[in-house]
């Protein structure tokens, strides 16, 4: 079990919360969120379950979102199927002051993500300029 799994059930635990299903997600958060396979196994877990009132619980906001856009569809998708989200870094507020500070957050997650992707494409196009080859022999 992985320490993100792991650390979700010990605060579903402290929550009081039983664990119906996980849904492994190893895809970065950016962009849309049906491209993400676990994202999709989860949205039709909940969607499958009408009559049901869920709590979703991601370990980082990050790995919710990494784009501002799609943060905001996958919170109203999650308010569609009747579930909750909950972070163990982070603390969702329907107030309008909370969701200014969740979109703020979503949008530097986003930015972090665009960031880095710059970086490596600065830095790969630097290796090329010096020779090396960067992706392994096929």
């Amino acid at each position: 079990m992985s320490a993100t799994a792991i650390r979700c059930r010990e605060y579903a635990a402290s929550q009081g919360y039983e664990v119906a299903a996980t849904f492994p997600d190893d895809v970065s958060g950016g962009g849309d969120f049906m491209d993400r396979p676990g994202m999709v196994a989860s949205l039709a877990f909940l969607r499958a379950q009408p009559d049901e009132n869920f709590v979703v619980i991601f370990d980082n906001l990050k790995r919710f979102s990494r784009d501002t856009e799609f943060h905001i569809k996958l919170r109203r998708t999650l308010s569609d199927v009747g579930a909750t989200p909950e972070c163990l870094n982070f603390r969702f507020e329907d107030t309008p002051e909370g969701e200014f500070i969740e979109t703020i957050m979503a949008a530097k997650g986003e930015l972090e993500r665009r960031q880095n992707r710059r970086q490596v494409i600065q830095k790969m196009s630097a290796r090329v300029k010096q020779g090396y080859y960067l992706f392994a022999p096929v």
